[in-house]
């Protein structure tokens, strides 16, 4: 059973589709897939989850085909439409597809981000959003300690043609696919610890314990 955080954030929730990438096979843990892996008393998904329910009520999670199905999450399950391993755009490519849905009408923003990054901004959505402009951006990404997020982003749905497109020509590579696009950037600061610390091994694991049992984040 998921342990949703009753915390009260100042922010606004915001009316705006957030898709938790979680389809990372976590090859330097234990390789049974980074959303499972434990963080103290919860699994990575749930650090993520806690904190984006927090921020907005639409949440989908994003798995790949071969994943178990059976987590009690408020939250839809999306699976990945390409049978091959092409990385992240992978994810992107189903949060893309689900946020082009009717039931989301004219709102054609869906946020995006990984499964391993426990310490995400409470207010993500939001800043990303505030620097979102309809009339030139393609996406907003995320930036701290001078290092692009490009997981970690605000999209317009209407790109999932283009993404489309740039898979079937054999891009795999995020950079390669937001190349020609209008990027617009939000940033962090990093005063005491980076939020957008993601969890590739044993010891990120155990700095991002360090973390949570000192409460030096928020």
């Amino acid at each position: 059973m998921i342990k949703e955080l009753k915390i009260k954030l100042k922010n606004k929730k915001q009316n705006i589709l957030c898709v938790i990438l979680a389809g990372g096979k976590g090859s330097r843990l234990d390789n049974k897939g980074k959303f499972a892996e434990k963080l103290l008393n919860m699994s990575l998904l749930e650090h993520v989850y806690n904190r984006i329910i927090r921020q907005t009520n639409l949440v989908a999670i994003n798995f790949k085909k071969n994943s178990p199905k059976n987590f009690n999450l408020n939250a839809k399950t999306i699976y990945d439409y390409f049978k091959e391993d092409i990385g992240p755009l992978a994810g992107i490519h189903s949060a893309l597809k689900y946020a082009s849905l009717p039931q989301f009408g004219s709102n054609n923003l869906v946020c995006t981000v990984p499964v391993d990054t426990p310490f995400i901004p409470l207010d993500l959505i939001e800043k990303l959003q505030q620097e979102f402009d309809p009339k030139k951006d393609d996406l907003v990404v995320s930036k701290s300690n001078n290092r692009i997020h490009p997981t970690i982003a605000l999209w317009k749905s209407s790109l999932l043609i283009k993404l489309e497109k740039s898979i079937n020509n054999n891009i795999r590579k995020i950079d390669l696919f937001t190349k020609d696009l209008s990027i617009a950037t939000a940033e962090w600061e990093c005063r005491i610890y980076d939020p957008f610390l993601n969890i590739n091994n044993y010891e990120d694991l155990k700095t991002a314990e360090n973390m949570i049992i000192k409460k030096i984040f928020n």
